[in-house]
């Protein structure tokens, strides 16, 4: 008696494509929509565990989970300069001085 194997299903090649992805939207809607840490941080987060998703061999979006995190940083820095310029200019004075 011979017993039928079947074949399970292939598994998807890169299942965690998504989290470059989610990372890429996330560091533009930082950047553009100027949320800062809101999307800023999450932006960085789910860029790294995309590229170690790449890393891993479960993910091929390197370039965009790399764009997501640069994004975010680039918002962060952008949100300091801006918190330091209106702490230099109520120190200086305000703007009614």
């Amino acid at each position: 008696m011979t017993a039928l194997a079947m074949a399970a299903p292939p598994a998807a090649a890169y299942p965690r494509n998504n989290l470059g992805a989610w990372s890429l939207v996330l560091g533009i809607a930082s950047v553009v929509l100027a949320l800062g840490v809101l999307t800023g941080v999450p932006a960085i987060i789910v860029g790294n565990k995309g590229r170690r998703a790449v890393r891993a061999g479960e993910a091929d979006n390197e370039r965009m989970a790399l764009t997501g995190v640069v994004l975010g940083w680039t918002s962060l820095v952008i949100f300091a300069l801006v918190i330091g310029l209106i702490v230099a200019r109520f120190l200086a004075g305000g703007p009614g001085s």
